[in-house]
């Protein structure tokens, strides 16, 4: 199964009626000093392990985009079918966490 991926301006994640697309999870590409250098998205199922397998190809994508990329300093966010901000992803991908509900 091939996911679609791109690199995406880091002001603008993709939005649907205000919220971000669907099942996807999303890398903020950061370097060393926290400066945003992009968006890697990738598309997830909805499952626990979907979602890894899909930040593990965005973190792959990130790291072939990005030459001054960080792990630790970039930040993984898994989006639900509603395309709400749901899951944060470790940057070793051995946690999957629930966001709060706000």
């Amino acid at each position: 199964m091939r996911t679609k991926t791109r690199a995406i301006e880091s002001t603008r994640i993709t939005r649907r009626r205000g919220a971000t697309a669907p099942n996807v999870v999303i890398r903020k590409a950061c370097d060393r000093d926290g400066i945003v250098l992009g968006h890697i998205v990738a598309n997830h199922n909805g499952a626990p392990e979907g979602i890894v397998a899909a930040a593990r190809r965005a973190t792959q994508r990130m790291f072939d985009a990005f030459a001054d990329v960080s792990n630790v300093s970039s930040r993984i966010i898994a989006t639900d079918a509603t395309g709400r901000p749901r899951w944060s992803v470790s940057p070793n991908f051995q946690i999957v966490e629930e966001l709060a509900a706000t």
